[in-house]
């Protein structure tokens, strides 16, 4: 299932950009253990606009040629046809400007498809992306996220869904690795105290909880339809570190049999930066003006799909949905807050 993020995603992902952050150290060990090679390939799974990662790979790019400053460097920015892929450009383009040595490619298309030949990257790179399910998984019904729904049946479906995609992302990539070459993952996760985006155990609201609220309210003022409100389902899932390493330890896996081995893995808790910043300034219509956007960058998308064209030509729910979200933070923004629970994977091909 393809999902866009929101034009200008960076801008509105302050959130995204700590959690590469707090890996760059891993991006630092990665290239340290390295052959670097006078042709070194770099990719980019899933960059959207590509404007989060880009001191990411500015360390990346500069690491690299302090280890050899002859070698020719190509990053390669990859998302979806329908992504802003101009943006993308325009982002990566920084990385070679000034610098003849580095050249940027955009690679349009899925990362549950092959995108490159075998044994052609040196080091990949994807964050915050790869929890987006490959095919819309329908049995969820009474809430827009899984997660936040009680319906076991859903979550079951949810999850076989997300370990099959995840053993498909893992085994295309493993034949894309060069021998080795080094992956390193920074996906949305769900930790030991059940933590997860949108869920920060209870010391405030349950996002997914807020937004289901909302929804069910426009379908109650027949804003929507009943069919539209049981499409607008989330088509992510997030997955545990158990979860995140079995296809690495499992001989039978694709991925195990190409060579992809788990190197280490680690998860990070990362506490919401907008509401760090209304703690230090209190100004609470920047605070949910722009908890509100980072929200819906990640979300509009699934409930847009939902709708029916033929029934919203003069109204538009979504807009309505997102208004009364804002509305809601600036209310109790005290209770309010996103934090995210990150998982880091460093993998090497053998």
């Amino acid at each position: 299932m393809a999902i866009a993020m929101t034009k200008g995603y960076s801008e509105q992902t302050a959130g995204a950009k700590l959690c590469i952050d707090l890996a760059s150290d891993w991006g630092a060990e990665c290239i340290s253990a390295l052959d670097v090679n006078e042709n070194v390939f770099l990719m980019d799974y899933g960059a959207a606009d590509g404007g989060t990662a880009s001191e990411f790979w500015e360390k990346i790019i500069n690491q690299i040629q302090a280890k050899n400053k002859s070698s020719e460097i190509t990053l390669i920015g990859n998302d979806l046809y329908s992504n802003d892929n101009q943006a993308l450009i325009k982002n990566l383009s920084i990385q070679s400007k000034n610098n003849e040595l580095v050249k940027t490619l955009l690679c349009a298309g899925s990362f549950y498809d092959h995108l490159v030949p075998a044994g052609f990257i040196d080091f990949g790179f994807s964050a915050t992306a790869m929890h987006w399910l490959n095919k819309k998984v329908e049995s969820l019904n009474d809430h827009t996220h899984v997660l936040a729904s009680s319906n076991q049946n859903a979550r079951n479906d949810f999850l076989k869904q997300a370990l099959f995609d995840w053993n498909q992302i893992l085994e295309i990539r493993s034949k894309e690795l060069k021998i080795g070459g080094k992956l390193l993952t920074v996906n949305l996760s769900r930790d030991d105290q059940n933590r997860y985006l949108g869920n920060n155990g209870g010391k405030t609201v349950n996002v997914h909880d807020e937004i289901h609220s909302i929804w069910k309210e426009l379908l109650e003022e027949n804003h929507i339809s009943e069919a539209e409100y049981q499409k607008g389902t989330i088509q992510n899932f997030y997955k545990s570190p158990k979860e995140f390493i079995s296809p690495l330890i499992d001989k039978d896996s694709g991925a195990f049999k190409n060579g992809l081995r788990l190197i280490k893995e680690r998860t990070v808790y990362v506490d919401c930066p907008y509401k760090k910043k209304w703690t230090e300034n209190k100004n609470t219509e920047e605070f949910s003006i722009g908890l509100m956007e980072t929200i819906r960058s990640w979300s509009r998308h699934s409930f847009v799909s939902a709708l029916d064209k033929n029934n919203h030509q003069n109204l538009n729910p979504v807009e309505m949905l997102f208004n009364r979200l804002t509305k809601r933070i600036s209310a109790d923004p005290e209770n309010w807050s996103l934090d995210y629970v990150e998982h880091h994977l460093m993998m090497e091909k053998v």
